[in-house]
């Protein structure tokens, strides 16, 4: 009995100490975001997806319900101008995810770096 109560407790503790380190990993959704550096805008048309590295943004912040413009430096010409309908942000990696889709999950996407809100 003693060594049930031994690793009840060892359980609790560890889910005291556990969870909320794992709850605060997960992206949240946010309203606006502000940014240091763009990593890469994910684009799917025409049924491909095509992924951009050396892409510039018209904007370094936004909030959800603006438009945002994507432009390829490589060619200069703009790959998308899109109404940002979700910011998923995430804590521990200071970086943030805009989709033109409402909800956690957009098939087009910008990643940035050195996100904050």
């Amino acid at each position: 009995m003693l060594k049930i109560r031994k690793i009840h407790l060892l359980l609790v503790t560890f889910c005291f100490i556990f969870f909320p380190y794992i709850i605060y990993a997960q992206p949240s959704q946010v309203p606006d975001a502000n940014w240091t550096t763009v990593d890469h805008f994910k684009y799917c048309g025409s049924g491909e997806c095509e992924t951009f590295k050396n892409v510039q943004l018209s904007t370094n912040s936004i909030t959800v319900g603006q438009d945002i413009t994507v432009v390829n430096l490589d060619t200069g010409d703009a790959i998308e101008t899109f109404n940002v309908k979700s910011i998923r942000y995430g804590r521990q990696v200071k970086m943030c995810w805009i989709g033109n889709s409402d909800g956690m999950v957009s098939e087009n996407y910008i990643t940035v770096k050195g996100c904050t809100r």
